[in-house]
């Protein structure tokens, strides 16, 4: 697919006044998924941004998946290149200045540690240049096969060193599991959803989920509970104790200008009290 040499060629300013990306005939117009972190089991209040693309041809949305699928293969980094860019360049544009940016990295589409180590090191150079510094910004490694676990163990290792902090994308399934959050130590766990519907439905799921979460913690790695949708969801992820949540209930992936409420008041328990006991 036709495309420019530079990542930064691709990329313009639309007509909304927001930045937008360009490959082949797709347009990518970056989208923000509001995280909050937990407040006594009371309050949610908003602390970052998961960063998204929204792929459109013609005018119509495709589903991202499906555009990820269609990319060609040589083109893989490039594109993942240029929704990094396209997400530090509206965080900067939107002028946040007190939530985090969690940006997504595919390890599949690095092929040497040189890919990693090049790459990288210039978005390093770049962030502070956009607002964005060690403490603002978290690299989510996605739940996606590794071929050669050498790449991996790389990247995590420059994001750690450099002073930066990644999270394990989608804990609970794939190949986002306890091997290897093991090999990487993340900073951060993101439970996969099917993980936590899984532990609603048995006391003895709800037990052993509570039992890993307080794990996690005691190693000093950060929980969040991704995917919620409905109260019951809610407050079964507040008896979980997890110290971060994200999900549709708390906020749809938009652009940063439509704004997001900053502070959310959790629903009440009143969740199956006799299964959380249990859980305990």
């Amino acid at each position: 697919m036709t495309r420019p040499e530079h990542v930064g060629d691709a990329i313009e300013l639309g007509a909304s006044d927001q930045f937008i990306g360009h490959y082949g005939s797709y347009v990518l117009k970056p989208v923000y998924q509001p995280i909050y972190d937990v407040k006594e089991k009371t309050t949610a209040v908003l602390s970052g941004y998961e960063a998204l693309v929204r792929p459109h041809l013609n005018g119509l949305v495709i589903n991202p998946e499906e555009f990820f699928t269609i990319i060609d293969k040589e083109d893989a980094l490039f594109v993942e290149c240029l929704c990094l860019a396209l997400h530090i360049r509206g965080y900067e544009k939107a002028g946040i200045k007190d939530a985090g940016l969690y940006v997504n990295v595919n390890v599949a589409n690095y092929k040497t540690v040189e890919d990693v180590e090049r790459e990288f090191y210039y978005t390093f150079s770049q962030l502070a240049k956009h607002g964005l510094n060690s403490q603002k910004i978290v690299f989510e490694i996605l739940e996606t096969e590794v071929i050669n676990p050498e790449i991996l163990l790389a990247l995590c290792k420059l994001i750690k060193t450099n002073g930066y902090r990644f999270a394990l994308d989608d804990f609970g399934t794939r190949h986002s599991n306890v091997e290897r959050y093991i090999a990487v130590s993340p900073d951060i766990i993101k439970l996969d959803r099917s993980l936590f519907l899984n532990a609603m439905k048995s006391n003895e799921t709800s037990k052993l989920l509570k039992t890993l979460i307080s794990a996690f913690q005691e190693n000093g790695v950060k929980v969040l509970m991704e995917g919620l949708e409905t109260i019951p969801e809610m407050q079964f992820a507040s008896e979980m104790d997890v110290d971060m949540l994200q999900g549709f209930y708390l906020g749809r992936p938009a652009s940063l200008v439509d704004g997001f409420n900053p502070e959310i008041i959790l629903p009440k328990q009143e969740f199956d009290n006799q299964l959380l006991a249990q859980a305990g």
